[in-house]
């Protein structure tokens, strides 16, 4: 009952802003948050401390929570410096976990290779396993930039109250739910003598009783990154501290650059639903005769599910090898299974008997479902499942379902191609989709060529 998630990505950070940092210790770098595309609100990040007492570290850094353990297994690699570190650990608060690359001098020293160019390059690769929710949850991605003029920055300092601020455009979300940024560059805080810059994400419920943010906003610029959850059960906002306000006009700060503070915003809004996939096959494999007694059995977590063995011989031929073969199976009459949960397998015989609009299913359920089709080669179910999941492609689920279809994974053509098609469209019309930063580099560069191309219909 667990969501694997395969994941891969890579960090780099050029040396000459690490030396900025190496004789501050308590310094470090942040580098672009990652999400998952089939675990909702993962986020995950790479964070490195050039001095930390005297050691180089670097963390992998993940939202976990005591609601949602996320089960890590990761290397952590720098190829140029033969550096490989093995980790597994258990997420449980939002923390990070990591190596040491050595003492911050050697860090430094050219011979041990750590940079190349310049810079240095971070690979990470694993697997993230979290529980499936209880209760399914929708999503939706939020992904824009949002550019500021510097002059409007300044008109809205000079209000004597404190109080100017500015918003971004609202987007849709869920229903009539919506969300926005907003920034106070003259923030006056309990405690603080100087101005502050806030920016933060506000929620606007529309009815909906509890809205999950995962969020990440940067300024490239300025190399800030920052990032957080928040669960809003009313409108309102939750944000961060940029910097002062002082810093933020400091042209060596980095923040404005030709008159525009230009700030990126990513991540997922989440909320609770049951929203189910139903599948319908209108025929049956089983013909009449097969009304006798069925004289098979498959057990699945010690629940038992009877079928007729003929059934299986005939809509399976890796089952019909099977009872071909003499197996230990095929001799008792029972066959255990131990890979998929009940639910599927229940699910999977019922499509064999035509049993129509019992089979109720989450996306994760369907993606299970075709792996068992698969093992077993049980080629309508795999077409019917394909066919579903084309239906129900979305700009949450487009990334997990392009890697799932992909020609390295279980190679679903038409699924794939309608992935793609997805994800151009998604492109022309600037729709954001979740964990895009996830997809294949060659791929991604296909989706961007294939964006210019207009689509020609010849009419007669």
């Amino acid at each position: 009952m667990e969501i694997i998630c395969p994941f891969e990505a890579e960090w780099k950070f050029h040396k000459a802003d690490l030396m900025h940092l190496k004789d501050c210790k308590t310094g470090f770098l942040k580098g672009k948050c990652f999400y998952s595309p089939n675990i909702p609100g993962l986020q995950y990040c790479l964070q490195i401390y050039p001095n930390d007492d005297g050691l180089t570290l670097v963390y992998l850094h993940v939202n976990g929570s005591n609601e949602r353990k996320i089960k890590a297994e990761f290397s952590i690699s720098v190829e140029a410096a033969d550096f490989f570190v093995d980790f597994y650990y258990i997420y449980e608060t939002i923390t990070g976990r990591g190596t040491c690359f050595g003492e911050t001098p050697d860090f430094f020293d050219a011979k041990n290779k750590f940079f190349v160019n310049g810079e240095i390059t971070i690979k990470v690769k694993g697997t993230f396993k979290a529980p499936r929710p209880l209760i399914p949850e929708i999503s939706t991605p939020i992904s824009f930039q949002w550019k500021i003029k510097e002059s409007d920055l300044k008109e809205i300092i000079n209000d004597e109250s404190y109080k100017g601020r500015l918003c971004s455009m609202r987007i849709n979300a869920f229903h009539n739910a919506k969300y926005y940024l907003q920034i106070n560059p003259s923030k006056i805080r309990q405690g603080v003598n100087e101005a502050q810059t806030w920016l933060s994400l506000f929620v606007e419920m529309g009815g909906e009783t509890k809205i999950e943010a995962t969020v990440d906003l940067s300024i490239d610029s300025a190399q800030l990154y920052s990032r957080f959850k928040h669960v809003f059960e009313k409108s309102g906002g939750w944000g961060t501290c940029l910097c002062s306000t002082a810093d933020l006009f400091d042209p060596s700060k980095g923040f404005i650059e030709d008159g525009y503070l230009t700030i990126n915003a990513n991540g997922i809004l989440m909320k609770e639903k049951k929203q189910f996939i139903t599948l319908n096959y209108k025929r049956s494999l089983a013909p009449k005769s097969f009304n006798g007694d069925k004289d098979f059995s498959i057990v699945v977590d010690g629940k038992e599910v009877l079928v007729h063995k003929k059934l299986l011989i005939d809509s399976s031929h890796v089952l019909a090898g099977m009872f071909e073969s003499g197996m230990k199976e095929a001799v008792e009459g029972k066959m255990v299974i131990v890979d998929f949960p009940f639910k599927i397998v229940e699910c999977a015989i019922k499509l064999l008997y035509g049993d129509r609009g019992t089979c109720k299913l989450v996306l994760e359920d369907l993606l299970l479902l075709y792996k068992f089709s698969d093992k077993y080669r049980i080629q309508f179910m795999m077409d019917l499942v394909e066919y579903h999941l084309i239906k129900h492609i979305s700009p949450t689920n487009v990334v997990q379902l392009t890697q799932f279809s992909s020609p390295d994974s279980f190679n679903i053509k038409k699924l794939h191609q309608s992935c793609i098609k997805f994800l151009i469209k998604c492109f022309k019309e600037e729709i954001p989709i979740n964990a895009s930063e996830s997809l294949n580099k060659d791929l991604v560069f296909n989706i961007f060529t294939n964006g210019f191309h207009p689509t020609i219909t010849n009419k007669l």
